[in-house]
């Protein structure tokens, strides 16, 4: 049956098995989505001192489509926070100024960032590693670490939070 015949507002149910009556049948066209539904990239916060670190883990979330902010201490960190709150911070924990483990303690004890997943990086042995998860981070990677690791890792706890 065509689409026009749809339109004149009745449908034919014969079958080989039998028929019935026709029903009338209200079609519209499909419509557009509304401008306002558009897909929002995730965004991931960086806290890094090194600056070519930073970049490397940017350049790596923004090819897998996150957009990224990116802190080179604990209190430009705690600034950014302020002002929007990320999907994911992924941080070193020797940082200037403000600590990494600090800082996951300020973002637990906050209501507006307590839910935030934290990926910590870290040079440090995996016993100390360990003891940063139970200090608040979600996951952890050491270094040196593929950053496709990191974009996996980011990956699972934003579908984990949601």
């Amino acid at each position: 049956m065509s689409m026009n015949a749809l339109s004149a507002k009745a449908a034919d149910t014969s079958s080989e098995v039998g028929s019935a009556p026709a029903f009338p049948v209200d079609i519209e066209p499909a419509r557009a989505a509304p401008a306002a539904l558009k897909v929002v990239p995730r965004t991931v916060m960086i806290v890094e001192d090194e600056p070519g670190l930073a970049e490397v883990l940017a350049l790596n979330l923004q090819a897998s489509g996150f957009e990224t902010v990116t802190a080179h201490d604990g209190l430009q960190a705690l600034y950014l926070l302020d002002q929007s709150v990320p999907d994911v911070v992924v941080l070193d924990l020797q940082l200037p100024q403000v600590s990494g483990f600090r800082l996951i303690q300020l973002l637990r004890s906050r209501t507006a960032t307590a839910r935030i997943p934290i990926v910590v990086i870290t040079a440090l042995s995996f016993r100390e590693a360990e003891d940063v998860v139970r200090r608040g981070a979600d996951a952890f990677l050491t270094k040196p670490f593929v950053p496709e690791e990191v974009v996996n890792c980011v990956e699972r706890l934003i579908s984990r939070a949601m």
